[in-house]
């Protein structure tokens, strides 16, 4: 344990050096909560059902910061390093390499969580939106958190496969693009055409957004078990095949 712990602290610091990493997975969070608050602001509507712009979307927010760093600084980062050596040479300790890769997840998700506690937070303080309880807050923070875990998965699957950096940024872009701008996390859901969103509905990203907006608005797991075991299913499966594909050199 001691061993893991200190893997954990040397590959969150080794991230935190990395200033587009830091950008988009500590800082992008919070600032975009900011933008989008002082530009459209928290004024009740009638697109949105009487709800304000952040209340209504907000909770899909946090899939534009899991795309990115799942899908495309993940998968760099890795690439990058089996390519100068670094994972090859965890292979020729006796710490099993594995435990590299579960302290790198566990360091990602620590700053996740550090991002997306503070975006939530300046959407509660400074710009109104309440979360229907306590309850609901803690469950859609838990669901950001549970979304973030599923879609690593893949960017360690992508990590996996390519052997250079261009092709895993590559598919990368072309994961993460249609994910995001049918997710409502940067075109809200309401505003999408019915074609769009009768097919965008089966993603894993939407899923999310449906998952985090009903717990946010106090309906609970049980309204939406259907999400949250998407979600696990697809991390499951893409954890698996990472397991079975990911070269070390």
């Amino acid at each position: 344990m001691r061993t893991f712990i200190q893997l954990c602290r040397v590959t969150a610091m080794r991230v935190l050096r990395e200033p587009i990493t830091v950008i988009f997975a500590v800082l992008f969070a919070p600032a975009f909560i900011g933008c989008m608050g002082l530009i459209f602001g928290n004024t009740p509507v009638p697109e949105f059902g009487g709800k304000g712009f952040l209340e209504a979307n907000f909770t899909a927010f946090p899939g534009i910061v899991i795309a990115i760093t799942a899908l495309i600084i993940v998968p760099v980062d890795l690439v990058t390093q089996r390519g100068a050596g670094v994972l090859r040479r965890f292979c020729a300790t006796p710490l099993n390499p594995a435990l590299y890769l579960a302290a790198d997840v566990v360091s990602r998700m620590a700053l996740g969580l550090v991002s997306f506690a503070a975006m939530y937070a300046i959407a509660i303080l400074g710009f109104g939106v309440k979360p229907a309880s306590a309850g609901s807050f803690v469950s859609s923070l838990v669901a950001t958190m549970l979304g973030l875990a599923a879609f690593l998965a893949p960017g360690y699957l992508i990590a996996g496969r390519f052997r250079n950096v261009g092709a895993a940024q590559g598919l990368g872009n072309l994961l993460m693009y249609p994910l995001i701008f049918t997710s409502g996390a940067a075109v809200p859901l309401a505003m999408l055409p019915p074609k769009i969103l009768s097919v965008a509905k089966y993603s894993p990203m939407t899923q999310l957004t449906y998952l985090t907006q009903g717990l946010w608005a106090g309906e609970g797991w049980g309204h939406h078990w259907a999400a949250a075991v998407v979600l696990v299913g697809f991390g499951a499966v893409c954890a698996a095949a990472a397991a079975r594909f990911f070269r070390w050199e």
